[in-house]
């Protein structure tokens, strides 16, 4: 409604301009070539409107033959930019669905559509890997090495690749590369923190996960504790090169992580064969408060030899003071009671070991088998002895190194677990037992495992993600 009254509007004020030059006075003649024209100023002035009209027109009718080559293009270009963004978003979708076929159509669509190659290599790559083709996937992403745009993607790609074959020295030297390209990305640093530490750079390892920690790529007290974990490797590599150093590094490594069992032993090692037995006998009293271990026993008698077996019991009993209410230091003073024929105070801690319920319970294999002994050395009774014996076939079995991530159990502590390669997966723990249960009923799992874990470095996200 407004616009037709601003329409006739202005068509009120055009008749009421030509109804006022027409009532104007005067008179104009124009003389050219011998031609002699006479009129008045308001039709002169509606001539030159006219003219002025007609030649508006004709400049925009040339105007539209001039360009109309160049604006069919624009839309032709443009629709099929429309429909090869289209074929690339469906591509993607594709991917992210498994459908290989599917991807690989759209991939070529897009790739004859849009004239773009970082766009569509990178869909190319990824429908070529889910046909199980690795050669051309492997081709399309050395040929977005060649862009300065697509390098990164292209090195990523290349990485996975090298990571699922097993390369590992394929795949440090492509996160190098990535690292020198953007230093500070968080897969970077902990990719080549990981791929570092596998090839025995801990140097390199050490500056990576420095910078990750810097930048919060880890949460702080995984940070921690994989420098401790690290710095306990280094000492090991300087004890098998007899550099003095080891100590250092392995009470640092202690101090980071002080449930760090494997870290106490070790530098209780070095303190003991250095001959420095009471320094090392702290360190044990240290370690065994925040994580009692076996091996911490003998270690402990090694650095404070006793004379006979009831000062060995004495002594046990100062080790194991900072933890009294553990199995491990009622199964320890177990053992040396027994050597030392107290038979009431074997029992008693073995009882107290047992757990809750006592030896009517579901005692682990080391308390079987010390009552097995136990019956035999007290009173003498084979029988009672057999028995014990046969629980202790059936029984938990005792803490091991467990990896927490895939559950193998390794002989000795080390850095990475023997199975699965996982960074800092063992724990001294009892080994997860699986009880088949009922078919419709949930399977029991005695012992504990933590919840699949992503390795880092081993699995990255997939590459689509960064697209």
């Amino acid at each position: 409604m407004i616009r037709i009254a601003l329409f006739c509007l202005k068509v009120g004020v055009v008749v009421a301009l030509a109804f006022w030059l027409a009532e104007r006075p005067g008179d104009v003649s124009v003389e050219w070539l011998g031609y002699r024209m006479d009129t008045t100023v308001g039709v002169l002035l509606l001539a030159v409107a006219v003219v002025a009209g007609l030649a508006a027109l004709a400049y925009r009718f040339w105007r539209f033959l001039y360009r109309s080559p160049r604006d069919l293009g624009r839309r032709v270009q443009t629709g099929r930019r429309r429909r090869g963004y289209k074929a690339l978003t469906q591509g993607m979708v594709a991917v992210a669905a498994g459908e290989p076929d599917e991807a690989a159509r759209w991939s070529r669509k897009a790739d004859a559509l849009l004239d773009e190659p970082p766009l569509t290599m990178l869909l190319s790559a990824q429908a070529a890997q889910l046909n199980g083709d690795e050669a051309a996937a492997k081709r399309y992403f050395n040929a977005m090495l060649e862009n300065p745009e697509t390098r990164f993607l292209g090195l990523r790609g290349l990485l996975n690749q090298a990571l699922r074959a097993g390369d590992q020295t394929a795949a440090l030297e492509y996160v190098r590369q990535a690292h020198g390209m953007r230093p500070r990305t968080p897969w970077v640093l902990t990719s080549l923190f990981d791929l570092s530490e596998r090839h025995g750079d801990l140097d390199t390892a050490e500056r990576a996960l420095r910078d990750a920690t810097r930048i919060k790529a880890l949460p702080a007290p995984e940070a921690t504790r994989h420098r401790a974990v690290l710095l306990l490797e280094r000492a090991m590599a300087a004890r098998a090169a007899e550099d003095p150093g080891a100590v250092k590094q392995a009470h640092e490594a202690r101090r980071l992580a002080p449930d760090l069992a494997a870290a106490g032993i070790f530098e209780a090692e070095l303190l003991i064969a250095a001959g420095k037995g009471r320094k090392a006998a702290r360190v044990l009293e240290e370690t065994w408060a925040q994580a009692p271990h076996p091996d911490m026993v003998r270690l402990y008698l090694q650095a404070l030899p006793a004379d006979d077996d009831l000062g060995r019991l004495k002594r046990l009993g100062k080790l194991t003071a900072g933890r009294t209410e553990h199995p491990e230091s009622h199964l320890a003073l177990a053992r040396a009671a027994l050597d030392a024929k107290l038979w009431g105070e074997a029992r008693r801690h073995l009882i107290v070991a047992a757990g809750p319920e006592g030896l009517d319970g579901a005692p682990s294999e080391s308390v079987c088998r010390l009552m097995a002994a136990l019956e035999e050395a007290e009173h003498d009774n084979m029988a009672a002895a057999r028995v014990w014996l046969d629980r202790a076939a059936t029984a938990a079995a005792d803490p091991g190194w467990v990896c927490r991530i895939c559950g193998a159990v390794a002989e000795a502590w080390s850095a990475r677990c023997g199975a699965c390669e996982a960074f800092d997966g063992l724990r001294w723990q009892q080994p997860p037992r699986v009880v088949p249960a009922v078919i419709g009923s949930k399977t029991e799992i005695a012992g504990e495992l933590a919840p699949p874990v992503t390795t880092t470095g081993a699995n990255l996200p997939a590459i689509q993600n960064d697209a």
